[in-house]
């Protein structure tokens, strides 16, 4: 009897405590975005590197193909996406919006989402010496041609 009190005493001890170690590694994550930051968040290598980032991985040959003339006279042969991102602390690019969807082709702003999705992290925005989540707007520029 008295062997299986100490048991069961283990047991609600043990129980307890992996409820509470459960409990501590159970972080909420700020989502608040700052917008009036001391240095705003940067690409790798700057402009340049975004510049030839959007280069190497951009493939119009989607978008080219679709224009017909309609499409021509709807958004044209230079379209320009604007778009609005979150960078995050640890520079990850999360919540992409298309600002002007509605003025560039579909097969242009998907595949603006693309090369997003495959951007490396960026210099997260920082305030002080702190990384903070902030908004960040950038254009994309494709002048399409028969390629």
């Amino acid at each position: 009897m008295i062997k299986n009190r100490w048991l069961l005493v283990f047991f609600l001890v043990w129980w307890g405590t992996l409820a509470f170690a459960q409990e501590e590694t159970t972080v909420s994550k700020d989502t608040s975005i700052v917008r009036d930051v001391d240095k705003v968040p940067q690409f790798p290598g700057g402009t340049r590197g975004w510049i030839r980032f959007v280069q190497n991985n951009m493939d119009i040959t989607d978008v080219v193909m679709a224009m017909d003339s309609t499409a021509y006279v709807q958004y044209g042969l230079k379209q320009t996406a604007y778009l609005e991102f979150t960078v995050c602390e640890d520079g990850e690019i999360c919540d992409i919006d298309i600002l002007n969807k509605n003025k560039i082709s579909p097969e242009f702003a998907r595949e603006v989402f693309r090369i997003m999705k495959k951007s490396p992290k960026w210099q997260p925005a920082m305030l002080g010496d702190k990384p903070v989540r902030t908004r960040f707007r950038q254009p994309i520029v494709a002048v399409l041609n028969d390629q």
